[in-house]
């Protein structure tokens, strides 16, 4: 693997011979980067018509880049034929992806799409590493040369196309200082599109070996490997040996079974593990044969312990994507482990082939990752739902069946749309379609009348209003009928770490955002704005918010005792929210409710100024001694005497 900067001949040759061998690959290369520098250039609002089809296009021209490489490479060792079946085969293939990705914008905001575009990047990319052997084989030490080549182009590429985008767009953004100049910046982006597409691309492709038949290694491997192996990979695969050994001691002493985190440490080790076999390939001898395959030994005494750390999640949250596939790749590196264990000629190539035949397994078929997972999550929530009918004759339903069923809506919604919920919930969706459809017409009919030169009628506002209270989203909206709050990861795992409960007070007239089809009563005041202060931050410091417009100088100074201060030039004055939160708890009680929103507005005026503070909600949250108190809501300010005024006084 020698290196060696080329002369400008020499890249224009290996330029055209890379052109040559690898065609479709760069012309995928070129659609997909025009594509994605046209998309940046327009910033279409939305994701529709020739835009949605162009997307569809940029995603299935980046997977053809992987597909083509892979493709070329396994037809360079069959006949002529073959290659141009394998060829076709592929062009069908990528246009069957395209025509299977979703036509709707909303189809398209799942996130099983970039989950499931990812690993068939993956599945190709590995490929690489054994395609050229389908019907011919090396030795492991020949073969692992051919792969370090490939895994040396992928990194050299990676770091060369960092340092071309971090010059150039240095170089641009001091031609545009020095100049004068000005220059959007989507010009960079659109930049770092083109190095990334068309550079990185040309260069990884111009690096593969021409030959991979005649990969042979050198009897004496580059001293820097050699340290490398020896004296870096290997203790960092010591060190994951021993933290995961100790800790796995520590959980059959305490009986304190493995956390989620677990999974991931070990899939981490493994990689490093048999990254550290592989580089010791080309230094096998007698003595180190025993300590290689005690790699293997190590592997699979942890996949017992991947196993439980994957299964107690499932067994409480059932199956998705990620323990899915964390739970294959266990079943993986068990396999692998025994037959590197097992057999004394193992070939290290079905390392890599049986890679790629997995995630084909994951991603296609009746077993596929996200067949079983939406199945699972869907008969979670039937079970839950079952539970929570037992609980209709009680006043609280509990936190935690709440939690599981707001997040099993959600992932159902936000993985696989909102059509995985409507046969669960037929009815709910009917009500739903409504209120969105009235949404609709109501958006309609203002947007009508703005053209005109119209404001919205009081009876637009007040329909406005009322549909406010109905979530946007449907699986909020069917939490909502069910008759309890949207409970999302982050306010249940609060509950569960605080000693105390969080308390919030609302107002009855509920959530209105301020806006310019909102009326406010302004009478006696001079300025008014928006506030929405996060306490959390300010049991550690001060939050501070300058709002500067026209000729005033406003500063809003939210202190870690819960002081709100109010700063107009020289006039200031302090609003007590701990006071007012004490109020409502001496009044209602310790638990989260709406108030009327009297009981929401503070008042408070010096001989400088007055403010008004009518609030939407305010809320508590307690962990051991750390309070934090925040709210939002309007602001109303005025000023007894000018500036003028106060200056001659």
């Amino acid at each position: 693997m020698a290196f060696s900067i080329p002369t400008g001949s020499e890249i224009i040759t290996r330029s055209t011979q890379t052109l040559k061998r690898f065609p479709l690959t760069m012309l995928s290369a070129i659609i997909g980067t025009l594509i994605a520098i046209y998309l940046i250039e327009i910033a279409p609002p939305k994701m529709e018509g020739v835009y949605l089809m162009l997307s569809k296009i940029l995603l299935s021209s980046s997977l053809a880049i992987f597909v083509f490489t892979a493709v070329r490479l396994a037809g360079e060792s069959l006949k002529a034929h073959w290659h141009h079946v394998l060829t076709l085969l592929a062009v069908l293939g990528i246009l069957a992806y395209y025509m299977i990705l979703p036509d709707t914008s909303k189809e398209f905001a799942v996130s099983m799409i970039p989950f499931r575009h990812f690993f068939l990047i993956v599945l190709f990319a590995v490929a690489f590493l054994w395609a050229p052997f389908v019907r011919s084989d090396l030795d492991n030490a020949d073969y692992w040369e051919y792969s370090k080549q490939i895994l040396f182009a992928l990194v050299i590429s990676f770091l060369f196309t960092l340092v071309v985008i971090l010059g150039v767009n240095g170089a641009l953004f001091a031609i545009q200082k020095l100049f004068d100049l000005h220059l959007a910046s989507k010009r960079y982006f659109q930049l770092d599109v083109f190095v990334i597409g068309i550079f990185s691309v040309g260069y990884f492709l111009s690096q593969i070996p021409r030959a991979p038949l005649a990969s042979r290694h050198s009897p004496k491997p580059p001293r820097v490997e050699k340290f490398f192996t020896q004296w870096l990979l290997t203790p960092l695969s010591g060190l994951y040996f021993v933290i995961l050994y100790s800790y796995t001691a520590k959980v059959l002493f305490t009986m304190d079974w493995p956390k989620g985190i677990l999974a991931w440490l070990i899939v981490i080790f493994s990689v490093v593990a048999i990254l550290t076999y592989l580089f010791w390939t080309h230094f096998v001898t007698e003595q180190n044969s025993w300590w290689r395959r005690g790699i293997w030994l190590a592997i699979l005494l942890q996949t017992v312990m991947l196993f439980v750390a994957i299964g107690i999640r499932i067994a409480e949250y059932s199956w998705t994507e990620s323990r899915y596939m964390v739970f294959v790749l266990g079943v993986w590196l068990a396999g692998v482990s025994l037959y590197f264990l097992w057999t004394k000629q193992a070939k290290i190539k079905w390392i890599f082939i049986s890679i790629s035949l997995l995630i084909a397994l994951t991603q296609f078929g009746p077993f596929n990752a996200y067949t079983v997972s939406q199945n699972a999550q869907t008969q979670r929530l039937q079970e839950m739902m079952v539970e929570l009918k037992k609980h209709e004759n009680t006043l609280i339903t509990p936190l935690k069946l709440r939690y599981e069923i707001s997040d099993a809506l959600s992932y159902l919604e936000n993985r696989y749309g909102k059509d995985s919920l409507i046969t669960l919930f037929p009815e709910i969706n009917k009500e739903f379609e409504k209120i969105q459809a009235r949404r609709e017409a109501l958006n309609t009919a203002r947007r009508r009348l703005e053209k005109e030169g119209k404001t919205p009628t009081k009876e637009m506002r007040a329909e406005r209003i009322a549909l406010s209270k109905y979530p946007y989203r449907f699986s909020r909206f069917v939490v909502q009928k069910l008759g309890f709050e949207f409970v999302t990861p982050w306010e249940y795992r609060g509950v569960i770490e605080r000693k105390h409960p969080r308390i919030s007070f609302a107002s009855k007239r509920g959530y209105i955002p301020y806006s310019s089809n909102t009326v406010v009563d302004v009478k006696g005041y001079d300025y008014m704005l928006y506030v929405n202060m996060d306490g959390y931050g300010c049991a550690q410091k001060v939050n501070t918010k300058r709002i500067d417009f026209d000729d005033v100088d406003l500063v809003l100074r939210y202190t870690n005792t819960h002081q709100l201060e109010i700063t107009k030039g020289d006039a200031r004055i302090t609003i007590d929210m701990k006071a007012l939160l004490k109020k409502l708890i001496a009044k209602h009680g310790k638990r989260s409710q709406s108030v009327a929103q009297d009981e929401l507005i503070l008042t408070q005026e010096n001989q400088h100024m007055k403010v008004k503070l009518k609030l939407n909600e305010i809320t508590e949250e307690r962990y051991d001694d750390n309070t934090s108190i925040e709210f939002n809501g309007m602001l109303l300010i005025g000023e007894k005497l000018s500036r003028y005024k106060r200056r001659n006084i």
